[in-house]
Order: structure tokens, then sequence, then C-alpha cells
């Protein structure tokens, strides 16, 4: 039985890939928890039995013998969006590539780590990050495979970047026109799932989008259809973007305005269809997405 060993269980993608892993047989799942048993998200990955081992990513002695005798480690984790504690530092840097280090020293034979989108070079401490993280993996002797999804459908289509279903407003970010591979999370933790159980030996870069390429406008027609009302939009110019960029001091603020500016010029994936094909997952829509959030707030 292989052991996987998932850091950042306790979000939304982790949680996904520790229960969808759990659930399938031929694997024994350890999750990586902050407090571990105290954490009061550990009680549905315990349901599922799944193993909890206490740890931070900010404190490496408390994760580095949680790698021992693993096959796999999974990890999801970021400390965005609130990059609390200098988060983007202590633990999507220095902490992963301790994750990193430690999962080699321990003999593990795979490590599969979420970065984010190859298009997205907009210099800031997320970026300093992922890619460091990368270029480490590149150079250790595990097998790797580094998955880059675009921006997430749930999050950038959703009322924290200015979607208002409620009131029918929706924020546009520079002309809206560009457009983008929106993926859905569910189908960032399938392929974190297909990458850690196929039989593939090697080192692999995933790029991943949607099933459709679509533009801020579209996706916003598409929101205001799906709830039968007209969305009213205000537009943030992309000049207002550069100055919030350039402006910034703050880690998270310097990362946000990076990624804005990003948002802006739209992240295409083209090879989307194909690597979902390749790992076996069937893409998700934005239609779906919002069937399944209906669904669920219902």
């Amino acid at each position: 039985m292989a052991k996987v060993l998932v850091v950042g269980a306790t979000g939304q993608v982790g949680g996904a890939v520790a229960l969808g892993l759990a659930q399938s047989a031929g694997h024994h799942v350890h999750a990586l928890v902050r407090r571990g048993h105290e954490n009061p998200k550990a009680k549905a990955l315990t349901d599922s039995s799944v193993s909890i081992v206490t740890g931070d990513l900010t404190d490496p002695t408390s994760f580095s013998s949680a790698c021992e005798g693993m096959d796999v480690v999974i990890t999801t984790v970021t400390s965005m969006p609130t990059n609390a504690d200098d988060g983007l530092r202590r633990v999507d840097l220095e902490g992963s590539v301790a994750l990193i280090e430690a999962a080699e020293n321990a003999g593990v034979q795979r490590f599969v780590y979420t970065s984010y989108s190859g298009n997205l070079r907009v210099p800031s401490p997320l970026e300093t990050a992922k890619r460091t993280c990368e270029q480490r993996l590149l150079d250790t002797r595990m097998d790797v495979v580094i998955l880059r999804p675009s921006y997430f459908m749930e999050v950038w289509l959703g009322p924290h970047l200015g979607i208002d279903i409620a009131n029918g407003q929706a924020r546009v970010y520079g002309s809206g026109e560009n457009k983008g591979s929106y993926v859905s999370a569910s189908d960032v933790a399938a392929f974190a799932i297909a990458a850690a159980t196929r039989n593939q030996a090697g080192k692999h870069i995933v790029e991943m989008g949607g099933p459709e390429a679509l533009s801020q406008l579209d996706a916003i027609k598409i929101i205001g259809e799906h709830a039968g009302r007209e969305m009213q939009l205000t537009f943030i110019p992309l000049e207002a973007l550069e100055q919030q960029y350039a402006s910034a001091t703050d880690p998270l603020q310097k990362t946000f305005g990076a990624l804005m500016l990003g948002y802006a010029k739209g992240d295409l994936i083209t090879d989307a269809e194909r690597n979902a094909r390749e790992y076996g997952v069937k893409l998700t829509s934005l239609r779906e997405v919002l069937k399944r959030q209906r669904a669920q707030a219902a």
C-alpha cells in the first residue's frame, strides 16, 4: 500500500486531494496539520481514515520525520491570501524548500507540487517562492510533478474579487477583453491525485486551465445569465493596477498587485485540454461550477 503525505489538507484543494486518495484503494494517506487533532478541520479527515500528523511549515523540525516512510508527498499549501506572520517567506518559500529537502533526505520517490501558471512572471514574493521551489524540485533525485493552474473560478469569479451576484455588481480589471483559462479547484485536486498515483517517472511540469477560453466579460455574462440578471460593470483601468503594483511595499500587496496585472492581461493555457486527457481529468466548465455552487447553497 502506497503511503502518501498531503501538506495543505485543511485547504480547499488539499482537502479534496486527501479525501479523494483516502477513498480510493491502495493508499494510506497522512495529512500534515497545524495543531494536529486539535485543528477543527482535522475531523473531516480522520472520519475518512486519513492519519493526522502534527506539523507546521514554519518549523522544519516538526515535519522532517513526517516524510519518513512516505512514497509520495503532495503539497498544495500556501499562506495566501492572508500572509499572516510573513507567511509568503516563512511558508511558501522557506518552509516549502525545507519540506522538499526533508522529502528527498527521507527517500520519498515522488513529489507533487502545486505552483501557478507559468505565464505569470510579474515579480512578487509569491513568484519568488513558487519558482524557487520549482527549481529546487527539478534539482532533486525524486520524480516530480509540478502543477501550474491558472486562475481559480471559485476565487477570481467570486465575491472577494468583486463579483456580487446578489446586488448585480461586477468589478472588471483592465479592459476585461483578454482571454484566460479559468480552472476549477476540483480539477486541480483531480490533477494532483492523478499525478500522485499514475505510473510516471521523471520530472514533469503541467500547465492547467479550464475547458474554454473566457475573457472576464465572457465569464461575467455567463454568471449573469445563470443568475437571471444583468450585471452592472465597474472597470479598474490597467494604469491603476500598474500604479497599485508599483507602489506596493507590503509582500501581500505586492503579490496581489502582480496577480491582478496578470489577470487583466489574460492567462491562456493552450495545452489545457491535452494535459487533462493525459492525466485522465474531465475539465469542469464555469457553468458546471455555478450549478454546483447553487446546489450546495440550497
